[in-house]
């Protein structure tokens, strides 16, 4: 391919890449809403709020491991084909759950919502990191995540109007306008072709059952040691196939890459960090400052909107500082977030929504760099495989971190104040939490630095002209 068609190609996929972002925002904001709204679903379908919390649990679970499948077999299918079959299928399943009458039928639609559109939001990686320069690759990292948080503030500012004053099935309803943008996609798409070879249906089903096990495992707060037995055999079993099969999705060279395993370490800590501070802030707000619902939504949107700005920012950020720096500044920003709750969570809620703020533009800025980073670590032909371990590596960290704050949360010793010198009689365990996360960043960033030398931080000037 010559520079004229590559620009050409370029200019194609551009046009495509606001539709396949598009399904990124209907997720989360239909995630979000589905997270407010679960105490009227326990009253209107008569289940306990233990049930109801599969609503959003199978969801984020069949989700994660549809990504995690949906990436790998993009090292040998066609991305236009699956793009295109999911897209036309997503909106017939989003109309499924608008005529959901009961608990059943709900968690069949949210389960099936989820994993249809897993497939463009896992191969939105695939496509910037295959079609363009590594420079706006990463600018489309940043949008990934600006997107992530205006559908946050979307789904917290309007997911509880539309369930007061409409039907929370409205929700199913609008994401069908991605239907609109399909002709767009069909025209534009590139028309890739498969490359021969085995789909590897036993390590996927493998990779699920572990998957499912552990996720599971850490969801119900590790009540069910069976599953995580499930999940070492599972990893035992895998671990040998995949040593001894000539077609396993997963290869394990994979792992022989330098700084590949360091890498997805410090993706661990970061992301389980995230999920136990969006897990505890809630808490925060509410225990401490005996903050309204309402309240609480609407400055969770104002620092969403901050991320979303940063997120859109991030490539003109990017050339300014580089790619190592970019990762380097949102775990500094990250790290400050949460100082503002360990050091002074006790005085002012300011100081809580002002630690919010930066943690979201933290990680608005920190994403788009480290997947950047993570992705030159490896081999053109090794993209989705790896992608796809990052997604493993995402989808179990949330758990963890969810899980793992949860566990600190009601512990006795988390009620001596450590770095919390304020007279608030409660506030001492979420400011020791807060420290707990800065120590886990702390070693993150460390480790990342470790890694990735200054020679990754490079943007080249021809990326600089693309982009």
């Amino acid at each position: 391919m010559n520079k004229i068609e590559q620009i050409d190609v370029q200019r194609k996929v551009a046009k495509c890449m606001p539709w396949i972002l598009l399904f990124e925002f209907f997720y989360v904001f239909n995630d979000n809403v589905f997270n407010l709204i679960s105490p009227s679903l326990s009253d209107e379908f008569g289940v306990t709020p233990s049930t109801v919390s599969l609503i959003v649990t199978l969801g984020k679970l069949f989700f994660g491991i549809a990504t995690i499948i949906f990436t790998a077999m993009s090292d040998t299918i066609s991305i236009r084909k699956v793009l295109l079959w999911t897209g036309f299928a997503f909106p017939i399943v989003s109309l499924l759950g608008v005529f959901s009458d009961s608990f059943t039928t709900l968690l069949i639609s949210r389960t099936l919502f989820s994993i249809t559109v897993a497939a463009p939001i896992a191969l939105q990686v695939i496509i910037a990191i295959k079609y363009f320069d590594k420079l706006t690759a990463a600018k489309y990292f940043g949008y990934n995540t600006a997107i992530y948080q205006l559908a946050g503030a979307a789904g917290h500012l309007f997911g509880g109007f539309i369930a007061e004053y409409f039907h929370w099935s409205y929700v199913f309803l609008i994401p069908v306008i991605t239907i609109l943008g399909m002709p767009i996609l069909l025209k534009n798409l590139p028309k890739d072709i498969s490359r021969r070879g085995s789909f590897d249906i036993f390590g996927m089903i493998l990779m699920t059952v572990i998957t499912t096990s552990l996720v599971l495992f850490m969801t119900y707060h590790m009540k069910y040691p069976l599953l995580l037995l499930a999940a070492l055999i599972g990893a035992v079993i895998f671990f040998f196939y995949i040593k001894k099969s000539k077609n396993a999705f997963l290869k394990p060279e994979l792992f022989t890459i330098k700084g590949i395993k360091r890498s997805l370490f410090v993706g661990t800590l970061f992301y389980a960090t995230q999920m136990g501070f969006f897990f505890i802030f809630p808490f925060i707000v509410n225990e401490t400052y005996n903050m309204s619902v309402s309240l609480i939504g609407v400055f969770y949107t104002i620092t969403n909107i901050a991320a979303f700005v940063t997120g859109m920012y991030s490539g003109r950020i990017i050339k300014s500082i580089g790619y190592r720096n970019i990762t380097l500044l949102g775990g500094s920003f990250i790290l400050v977030g949460l100082a503002c709750i360990a050091f002074f969570v006790g005085y002012s809620v300011v100081f809580a929504f002002l630690g919010m703020g930066l943690f979201n533009i933290g990680y608005a800025l920190f994403f788009s760099g480290y997947l950047s980073n993570f992705t030159q670590l490896l081999p053109r032909h090794q993209h989705g495989a790896g992608i796809g371990i990052e997604k493993l590596i995402t989808t179990i960290s949330f758990s963890l971190g969810g899980a793992f704050v949860a566990m600190l949360y009601g512990q006795p010793f988390m009620m001596k104040k450590v770095v919390d010198f304020s007279s608030n009689l409660k506030s001492a365990p979420f400011s020791n939490i807060s420290l707990i996360l800065m120590i886990m960043i702390a070693l993150a960033t460390w480790i990342f630095v470790i890694v990735f030398k200054k020679n990754f931080n490079q943007v080249n000037e021809a990326e600089e002209t693309i982009a």
